[in-house]
């Protein structure tokens, strides 16, 4: 799966390609709440091991973007 963006869905965050899981939210629950990434699997059942690590690596290319969303809502 793949990374994308659908203004149609999560206000157009991007999400993991056909589960709409948001890539905030897999980097929120390894940053901030210390999963790792085989246990994000457990919390979200429909990803894979590969899944996880591309929605991490996707953040952590765009962080500066994911930086100021979350300060312009601030």
């Amino acid at each position: 799966m793949s990374i994308v963006r659908d203004p149609d869905h999560s206000d157009g965050a991007p999400t993991i390609e056909g589960t709409g899981i948001r890539v905030k939210d897999i980097a929120s629950a390894y940053e901030h709440s210390g999963y790792e990434p085989d246990e994000i699997t457990q919390l979200y059942p429909d990803l894979s091991l590969g899944d996880v690590h591309r929605a991490l690596a996707y953040y952590y290319d765009h962080i500066d973007d994911f930086r100021s969303a979350e300060s312009a809502r601030a």
